[in-house]
């Protein structure tokens, strides 16, 4: 299989939409699960809604502009169509990935890995309270796991790149029912970084698309 060292940003397009695809099918499981840090059963929902509107905003740009327009058609849809806890943490997270990255227009796992942290730093920012053992706790323990895989192999392949992020955003996930003593009590994981995972897994899949 042919390495691939570098991301189209048009890429992100087949990301937004098959992410929406993903959260669609687990939206249910996720609501199940959703005790933190009220159970109010919407987590999956709201994730899906945000995603949506995100996805809108994608599939409505202008012909022509792909590569410039994708950042702004993210950056747009993240911002008016954010919903619930778990949907602003991560609509957040994607302006402060999409605005490193079209800064840069080059994504490589090295520059993706500066995204990442762009990212998870406007996750923080958005809580008032920031908890571990959330969705913000598997944001950075991705976006470490970027800057470390990058550190010792900057010229590492995408494919091998985002499966090793994946692997990590799995792990931390299954960490977080031993973080917060309210997942304990449940045995579940939590559902913002459950619907975070699944994102990441359908980003994985596009890649290995290519």
């Amino acid at each position: 299989m042919e390495k691939i060292h570098k991301l189209e940003p048009f890429l992100l397009k087949d990301m937004m939409e098959l992410s929406e695809q993903y959260i669609e099918a687990e939206k249910e499981n996720i609501n199940d699960i959703n005790v933190f840090p009220i159970p109010d059963g919407d987590t999956g929902s709201n994730m899906f809604y945000t995603i949506q509107a995100i996805v809108e905003e994608v599939k409505n740009m202008s012909d022509g502009n792909e590569n410039e327009g994708i950042f702004q058609a993210i950056s747009k849809g993240s911002f008016v169509g954010a919903k619930g806890n778990s949907g602003v943490i991560y609509s957040q997270f994607l302006i402060g990935v999409v605005e490193y990255l079209e800064r840069v227009q080059i994504i490589t796992p090295l520059t993706f890995a500066k995204a990442l942290e762009e990212g998870t730093e406007f996750a923080y920012d958005a809580v008032l309270n920031p908890t571990e053992g959330t969705i913000l706790t598997v944001m950075k323990r991705t976006s470490d796991k970027a800057f470390e895989i990058t550190l010792k192999q900057q010229d590492i392949d995408w494919i091998e790149f985002i499966d090793l992020l994946v692997e990590e955003s799995k792990q931390c996930l299954e960490e977080t029912k031993e973080m917060l003593e309210i997942l304990k009590e449940a045995n579940v994981v939590d559902a913002g970084a459950k619907g975070f995972v699944h994102i990441l897994e359908s980003w994985k899949d596009v890649i290995n698309k290519q």
